[in-house]
């Protein structure tokens, strides 16, 4: 299951996009449950490093209209939830700069994968690889990392050594015409 190309108007955290592709994957796991169930026992394995979600997931199960119930009641049986996440981070791709003396742009590519098994549905174990893609300010990395948290950190890529080479010769070859043409009309 490939779910990619989230698309935010605004500049958000690592952390923040992280959350929303959790939406994303409560809402595929919300699809595969009737509407007749509002109840599901869930259960979380998220290993210490991303434990953050937790409460996350959970509130949205509950926005989805799903309580989450500790054991089978009655002799009603609920469908079973268990999520695993293997893993969720951030990776940055090649440094990138708008026009010739813009910005430096990197893509950033957001993701959280693992399965899920789901005890009302017939198709056994499911894969989840969810993704979100955008382009970030590289002078915004530090502020849209958390330290708290080093799934939100990713590997920032060294500058273009031939963008970084360019600039410096454009601006001395434009001083240099510069003293040229302001000798070369003042002598006439």
């Amino acid at each position: 299951m490939l779910i990619s190309g989230i698309i935010f108007p605004q500049t958000k955290t690592n952390l923040e996009v992280l959350y929303s592709l959790n939406d994303s994957l409560v809402n595929l796991i919300a699809e595969d449950i009737p509407q007749n169930n509002d109840k599901i026992i869930l259960t979380l394995n998220l290993g210490d490093s991303y434990s953050i979600f937790s409460n996350h997931i959970r509130s949205n199960f509950s926005k989805n209209g799903r309580e989450i119930s500790k054991n089978q009641q009655g002799g009603i049986n609920f469908p079973e939830i268990n999520i695993v996440l293997e893993e969720a981070g951030v990776e940055y791709g090649e440094m990138d700069r708008d026009g010739w003396f813009g910005d430096y742009y990197v893509p950033r590519t957001l993701s959280i994968n693992g399965n899920y098994f789901n005890t009302n549905s017939n198709k056994g174990i499911q894969q989840f690889f969810i993704t979100a893609i955008d382009t970030v300010k590289v002078e915004d990395l530090e502020l849209l990392e958390n330290n708290s948290f080093p799934f939100t950190k990713g590997n920032i890529p060294a500058e273009p050594f031939l963008s970084s080479l360019w600039q410096p010769v454009i601006a001395v070859g434009v001083a240099a015409a510069a003293i040229v043409l302001f000798f070369t009309v003042r002598s006439k």
